[in-house]
């Protein structure tokens, strides 16, 4: 146990503010923290900051005492901040690193800041540097051990529904056959490098709604109308194969895919949100890497990429504009290591 872990345990209550404003696959991602703080401490107060878009994904969780919320676009932060000079904290630890989320650290009073390594933070009493290729949760999970965490195996993330949205879910999947199975795919990104066409995906879904007993159901970012047009066309043509218009919250979202046999996807958020249900995924990799945006157990959580000398590159748009890691990587292919691992989680 060190210094700082002895004093804080000699206080009543720990107080403990974490900063997540966004985005949507990084909150998910942070999950493991709030149960691992409440080993460590089982009597802190754990707040949370978020922007409201993204709120679904922690509010739930029974490890969280309070979530903040900030609207995006508008004066709440600067409101937030005001308030924030007369709010005290013990312990700050900010997960985000932008200017606002240094703002906030500032603001709010607390006698241990920790964050990563950046000039801006030069307030902070603890500025990490953490270059090491994990699994994300695990790096998340290292900022912790100041607090005197030392053991990082319950990393795996997890996700708290809401009933409303679970009634929701179950309302639009009634009448297909759930007990059976479902493959769900989701055929967005809002980073353009790591997008597999959509064309691809619907070619993909239809060689599984063909060639297995599953139904599939398609998924689509909020603002992806192209891809909702494409796939509804698709849908109205084949049985198995169905789609959800892109109007759902995202706690009914996250529903959805709680409820399926199996996930495919990009590297994106909602590839996280299966995650944390312990949903099997296959995720179809391109700009980033692997093995800190999956979980090591690729048996249930298997990827595919395509091998070329440019990736990963680990930008948001192909430099060479070209996109032959996701063009290049045929359905056929997908398909291929799919069939493998269904069938390894069938005899799990």
């Amino acid at each position: 146990m060190n210094q700082l872990q002895k004093r804080l345990q000699k206080l009543n209550e720990v107080k403990i503010l974490i900063i997540r404003l966004k985005p949507l696959g990084d909150t998910v991602l942070i999950s493991p923290i709030f149960r691992n703080i409440k080993k460590l401490y089982p009597e802190a107060k754990i707040d949370v900051v978020i922007y409201s878009v993204f709120a679904d994904v922690i509010k739930n969780n029974p490890y969280i005492d309070n979530v903040i919320i900030l609207k995006r676009k508008s004066l709440s932060p600067i409101f937030y901040l005001i308030k924030s000079l007369f709010r005290r904290y013990d312990v700050i630890i900010d997960y985000i690193n932008t200017p606002l989320s240094a703002a906030i650290a500032l603001f709010n009073s607390a006698d241990i800041r920790i964050g990563n390594y950046k000039k801006r933070n030069f307030f902070f009493t603890h500025r990490l540097r953490n270059s090491e290729c994990v699994y994300s949760t695990v790096r998340n999970l290292r900022k912790l051990e100041p607090l005197g965490l030392s053991d990082f195996s319950d990393y795996l993330p997890d996700l708290y529904l809401d009933e409303k949205d679970i009634a929701r879910a179950d309302n639009f999947l009634h009448g297909l056959p759930v007990e059976k199975g479902i493959i769900g795919l989701f055929v967005s990104s809002k980073t353009p490098s790591k997008q597999y066409p959509v064309e691809y995906f619907a070619s993909l879904g239809t060689l599984i709604a063909k060639n297995t007993p599953y139904h599939i159901l398609f998924l689509c970012g909020r603002d992806d109308m192209h891809a909702y047009s494409v796939l509804k066309e698709l849908a109205c043509k084949e049985e198995k194969i169905h789609i959800r218009k892109p109007d759902t919250t995202l706690g009914e979202f996250s529903a959805l895919i709680s409820r399926l046999k199996f996930f495919i996807a990009n590297d994106s958020g909602p590839k996280h949100i299966a995650t944390a249900f312990n949903i099997p995924t296959l995720t179809i990799f391109s700009t980033s890497t692997e093995k800190m945006w999956n979980p090591p157990d690729i048996r249930r959580f298997p990827v595919i990429r395509k091998k070329i000398d440019c990736a990963p590159c680990h930008k948001a748009e192909c430099p060479l504009n070209t996109m032959k890691c996701m063009k290049d990587l045929h359905p056929e292919e997908v398909f291929s290591v799919f069939e493998k691992a269904i069938n390894i989680v069938n005899a799990m």
